[in-house]
């Protein structure tokens, strides 16, 4: 086996292992992702009434941060 394809098998390698990290990790953000999911769901089942009360407080912060960077471009 020359150098050049010793070379070639070398970065072959080194991208196959890069890829089995990436869907690793790709694996990882999945699961947590599930997990914090299933978290809220929980929550929201546990306490229906709080979740409520604090969607509708963000949503109100949302609307009013919309709002106010609305009027600032039209002010200009």
């Amino acid at each position: 086996m020359g150098h050049s394809e010793q070379y070639l098998q070398k970065v072959e390698t080194a991208a196959r292992r890069g890829m089995d990290h990436l869907a690793d990790r790709v694996d990882s953000v999945r699961l947590q992702v599930a997990r914090a999911s299933d978290r809220t769901v929980g929550y929201v089942q546990d306490r229906p009434v709080r979740s409520a009360l604090m969607a509708l407080a963000v949503g109100t912060l949302v609307f009013a941060v919309v709002r106010m960077l609305g009027s600032r471009d039209a002010a200009r």
